[in-house]
């Protein structure tokens, strides 16, 4: 064999052509391919987990990662079961969606930065919808009075007021809606998006992931209790806390 090959060898060399050889050997097996991420809550192709943003020294911590202590449930079903309407997981607050309503903190505040981070799971609806509620007050109600924070996809960082006056924003369906200020800055389904809200005085700003998207001025509500909101699609929350300004 070795002889054959010795004169292959030569030949080749011989007429300046590739050595090409048969393989005795057997060739190695082909890779599999790569599987998907499984589809479920929260799962995303090809993105690293992002920590979240720790909260500061002093800060209120509205969510301890394990209950809802500090919080009440508000539905449009009197006779759902709390229970499995949320729940929390590795520090993440999941709300289911339905029925419609929301979750609101029992304190109220006034003059602070509110930081909340959410993410609509992977493979969710294209227009899932809820919101962060501030200067929530009077009686509980679907829509109850206050300012909404938008989360609906594609829209975050809409100011809508619900009861409450929000200056030179248009109208439209009966409620001021001041749109926002930029182009979307959401990050796909699955990953981990900022809020960064700024109630001072009369005076509300909000940031999503960094980017500045409303300010609205002489809010006939400076203070209320804090929501966020169940409007039919499951979503998650985590990192949720205030600092006084």
């Amino acid at each position: 064999m070795s002889q054959i090959r010795t004169g292959i060898v030569m030949l080749a060399l011989a007429f300046g052509a590739p050595l090409l050889w048969a393989a005795d050997e057997a060739a190695p097996p082909p890779r599999p391919p790569r599987p998907g991420p499984p589809p479920g809550r929260g799962s995303t192709p090809e993105v690293a987990p992002v920590p979240p943003v720790p909260a500061p020294a002093g800060a209120v911590v509205l969510f301890d990662g394990h209950d809802i202590a500090g919080w009440t449930l508000y539905t449009k079903d009197p006779v759902a079961n709390p229970g499995s309407l949320w729940s929390a997981h590795g520090g993440v607050l999941s709300l289911v969606g339905t029925p419609s309503g929301y979750l609101r903190t029992v304190k109220k505040f006034s003059d602070y930065h509110l930081h909340v981070e959410w993410r609509w799971p992977y493979g969710a609806a294209a227009k899932s919808n809820s919101g962060v509620f501030v200067h929530v007050h009077g009686g509980d109600a679907i829509w109850p009075p206050g300012v909404e924070c938008q989360l609906q996809a594609g829209n975050a960082g809409q100011l809508v007021g619900t009861g409450v006056d929000l200056p030179g924003a248009p109208v439209s369906n009966n409620k001021p809606r001041a749109p926002k200020l930029a182009a979307a800055s959401e990050k796909p389904f699955g990953e981990w998006n900022v809020y960064e809200i700024y109630c001072r005085g009369d005076t509300i700003e909000v940031f999503v992931n960094g980017v500045r998207q409303n300010k609205v001025e002489k809010v006939s509500v400076k203070s209320g209790a804090i929501g966020l909101q169940m409007e039919g699609f499951p979503v998650d929350f985590r990192d949720l806390w205030l600092e006084k300004l």
